[in-house]
């Protein structure tokens, strides 16, 4: 990597031409990427034909490339890009915020050192002077996106629990995680990130509110209403070790296989990447999954004591106390999102109905487990 512009790079680490948009991506290009990814293996791409945008492009665009190969043999036929959003207010705020940056540093420098099963990304390039990014991967045709609308079954949230441990399990503890993700940030820490967190979400409140606030719960809109001061006192996270945390764990970023030589899940958009506590990935994957939330009460203390017993088996003990309290804290982690990510991405159809559900569904939960008294 190019130590003094890290961003500048691609998985083989040497300076290259960043293609933000999927339709300037052609065969010379994508030809250079892939041989200095070991793809092409010198072979030639004769022709890149754009196969349609992938889901709805809130804060991202993906999108589907068919290649034509001078030798198809042993080479992909298609494979599966990530862009920046055609929004333009979306595309600045995601990089201001570092969003994208996240992202290409899980797939540049981060996704060998974990077991999560992710996309093999071929070519991640970043460019901060340009505000510019592309991620070529590989393209999981046969596998099932999860719909968070939908929800998930109980089985599909076990699979779910148990490759969080993957994610999880393998930089336990791991101090300098968060200088690795805090490069080329708005903010240096996560302390500073959580009053940046709350000065945003006090202020997007009011906004928030004229948006969804009638379709709200009376008492869920209180809860929101009420963690507005004590945001910055939640990226304080508990006294259990921090590590690497998805933070946008739920249903529309999993991949299901279909066929026994599927892999059974596969975990995508790694945007959100942050450091702290694991169990905020797994309340917000079990709050998130379930639109019968009498389902997730019968469910979750089992899928939380298999989640503590995968750990251990991954060489991580946790106390089961310590546990459902970083599990309860978790909760809220979804309000938040739902709240601070409304007023920053592209709005669709699709998108004002999944705040709402993401705000009812995990404000329920949290209420349900007392979660705001953590923060007293």
């Amino acid at each position: 990597m190019n130590v003094d512009d890290p961003t500048a790079a691609t998985t083989s680490g040497t300076a290259a031409e960043v293609r933000g948009d999927p339709h300037d991506i052609d065969g010379p290009w994508l030809t250079e990427a892939l041989e200095a990814a070991g793809v092409a293996r010198g072979a030639q791409v004769l022709d890149v034909a754009f196969g349609g945008f992938i889901g709805t492009g809130q804060s991202a665009r993906s999108a589907r490339l068919h290649l034509t190969w001078s030798d198809p043999d042993g080479r992909p036929a298609s494979l599966v890009g990530k862009f920046p959003s055609d929004d333009e207010t979306a595309r600045m705020f995601q990089f201001m915020s570092g969003t994208y940056f996240k992202e290409w540093i899980f797939y540049d420098q981060l996704a060998d050192t974990v077991d999560v099963r992710s996309p093999v990304c071929h070519v991640a390039r970043f460019d901060s002077a340009r505000s510019d990014f592309v991620l070529l991967m590989e393209d999981i045709a046969g596998s099932s996106q999860g719909d968070h609308l939908d929800g998930l079954t109980v089985d599909q949230v076990a699979l779910a629990v148990e490759e969080s441990v993957g994610l999880h399990a393998p930089r336990f503890g791991d101090a300098s995680l968060e200088p690795v993700l805090f490069q080329n940030q708005p903010v240096s820490s996560a302390a500073e990130g959580g009053a940046m967190a709350q000065m945003i979400y006090q202020g997007t409140l009011p906004n928030f509110f004229d948006r969804f606030g009638a379709r709200l719960d009376d008492d869920v809109r209180d809860l929101v209403e009420r963690l507005g001061p004590k945001v910055a006192r939640w990226f304080e996270g508990t006294d259990t070790p921090s590590t690497l945390v998805h933070m946008d764990y739920r249903s529309d970023n999993f991949l299901f296989g279909q066929t026994p030589a599927d892999p059974p899940i596969v975990v995508v958009d790694y945007q959100s990447l942050g450091y702290g506590c694991g169990a905020t990935d797994l309340a917000y994957v079990i709050g998130g999954s379930f639109p019968d939330q009498s389902l997730r009460a019968r469910v979750e203390r089992d899928l939380v004591e298999d989640y503590r017993t995968r750990m251990a088996a991954a060489g991580v003990d946790l106390p089961a106390e310590a546990l459902w309290r970083d599990y309860r804290h978790g909760s809220m982690w979804g309000v938040l999102m739902a709240v601070l990510a409304s007023m920053s991405t592209q709005t669709t159809e699709r998108g004002e109905e999944l705040f709402v559900a993401m705000t009812q569904g995990h404000g329920r939960h949290a209420l349900d487990l007392d979660a705001l008294a953590l923060l007293e």
